[in-house]
Formats: C-alpha cells, sequence, structure tokens
C-alpha cells in the first residue's frame, strides 16, 4: 500500500475551469489508490468535492511567489512527491521569460534541500489559445527541457513530464483561453500519473519521514507509520532529463512500491 501527498499553487491545480473544483488532483488519486498506493496531498488550502483536497495554489503568482511559498511549504509537510506545475502565469504578458528555467532550478534545489529525499515531477506548460502567451510556454518548455537534462546528470530524483504530449490536454480540452475544463484534467491526470510510475520504476521515492499531518489533511490516522513502517511518502514532481512516453505496462510496476504517497503540488493560479 503507497502513500502521496501533494502540493499545489495554480489555478489549474485549484481547479478553476472545473465544474466541481478537483482540477486533476482527484482523478490523479483516485487511479493512485486503484493501484494499491497510500495517497495523502498536502496543502494550506481546499478546494474541490473529494475528502483529501488540500492544496497549495494562489491566484496569480509566478515563479519566484510560487517558490517563496515552497520554502514555507517543504519543511512544514516533508513530503516524499513534489509535483510542480509553474511558469504560466510569467507568459501572461505574452513577452518571453528567459530566465524561467534558472528560477526553476532555483526552487528545485530549495526543495530537495528542504525535504530531504523527496523526489520531484515538473510539468510543461500546456498549450495556450493566444499565440504570444504560447509562445512564451513553448519557450519556457524548452528551458524545463535542459534543466530537466542537467539534473538527470546530476542523478537527481527529478522527473519531465509533457502536457502536449499525444495523451496532454490540447486547446480543445480548454474551458477558456487557457484553463482545461473536466475532459482536459482528465487528461491532465494521466499526465502526471505517467510521471510518478516513470519516478517510482526508477526508484526515485522513497519512504517519508514523519510530518504530523493527518492522511485525510484534516484528522484521523496520522502519517506516523503504517504496516510497521513509515506511513508518508512525499513526492517533488519534477523533470528527470527526459519527455515521458510511458507505455501502458509500466503502469503496473507503480503497485510494486509498498509506502505512503505525501504529495505536495506547486503552481500559480492563472
Amino acid at each position: 500500500m503507497g502513500n502521496t501527498q501533494w502540493l499545489t499553487s495554480t489555478k489549474v491545480t485549484f481547479g478553476v475551469g472545473s465544474t466541481t473544483g478537483n482540477s486533476y488532483r482527484k482523478s490523479l488519486h483516485d487511479t493512485l489508490t486503484a493501484a494499491g498506493h497510500l495517497v495523502n496531498f498536502v496543502g494550506r488550502k481546499h478546494n474541490g468535492n473529494f475528502a483529501d483536497n488540500d492544496v497549495e495554489a494562489t491566484s496569480g503568482f509566478v515563479l519566484s511567489q510560487i517558490a517563496e511559498a515552497a520554502r514555507a511549504a517543504a519543511p512544514q509537510f516533508l513530503p516524499n512527491l513534489v509535483l510542480i506545475e509553474a511558469g504560466t502565469n510569467n507568459c501572461n504578458s505574452g513577452r518571453s521569460v528567459s530566465d524561467a528555467g534558472a528560477n526553476l532550478t532555483s526552487l528545485v534545489d530549495d526543495l530537495f534541500r528542504l525535504s530531504p529525499g523527496v523526489t520531484v515531477v515538473v510539468a510543461t506548460l500546456l498549450a495556450n489559445k493566444d499565440a504570444a502567451q504560447d509562445g512564451c510556454r513553448v519557450d519556457v518548455n524548452r528551458q524545463y527541457a535542459n534543466l530537466a537534462v542537467g539534473f538527470a546528470a546530476q542523478g537527481k530524483r527529478l522527473v519531465l513530464v509533457d502536457m502536449r504530449s499525444a495523451e496532454g490536454p490540447t486547446t480543445a480540452d480548454l474551458a477558456d483561453s487557457r484553463h482545461p475544463n473536466d475532459r482536459g484534467y482528465a487528461k491532465m491526470a494521466a499526465v502526471w500519473n505517467q510521471g510518478i510510475a516513470m519516478a517510482l520504476s526508477k526508484g526515485f521515492v522513497g519512504q517519508p519521514v514523519e510530518n504530523g499531518i493527518p492522511l485525510d489533511g484534516e484528522g484521523g490516522t496520522r502519517n506516523a507509520s503504517f504496516g510497521g513502517q513509515s506511513s508518508v511518502m512525499g513526492v517533488a514532481v519534477m523533470s528527470g532529463g527526459m519527455l515521458l512516453r510511458v507505455p501502458g505496462s509500466m503502469m503496473s510496476m507503480m503497485a510494486v512500491w509498498a509506502g505512503l504517497l505525501v504529495v505536495l503540488v506547486f503552481s500559480g493560479l492563472l
């Protein structure tokens, strides 16, 4: 049984455009738990119509602000898995953002320092209907791919998932010009799931440390012990030097890992 805790910080992660406010979080939670993992999303806010709806999202946050939030949240929640979907707001002006990769590199380095043993999964930025904003996002995605190569060369626990892959949302899956609809969020969940499967198959994700946070983020069993082991797994999701194209057969490998996933998802509301 595995458990995951998430921290998220964008409008997309929060659920703008979703009819339920669940974003991709509930679909991903359901997929992971169906595979036998014990999952705990963590964060200082709540949104969505499911029990484990903790989230870390703030409207309009750019990379520097997300990094500041991460420095506060990571040592509080001590996730073993972190998912990062960040940089969209930096592109809202339509101008280039040449330091996006450097800023994200600094953020990831902070996460590795503040939550020892964490695994990070980073997502590329979604397609946007505005040509100028989308051009900025394409360039940011190029920077993220380069930083993923750098972290992989250092042997860091980082995976990059491609939200513009064939499995990801297209502009036809948007509720407006930039936020996914329910169909788009379901596609995002599937892509995140591929990234987590890759991280697990590489042996990146380890047991979490005790953080004192109840499994549902509100009350009940604490993340102290589970089956005689630490019950929380903290994951940081980021790029690991490659764009993921995970075959369906790899998903079965996720059930091999027995532990708690403590998931912290960082993003900024669009």
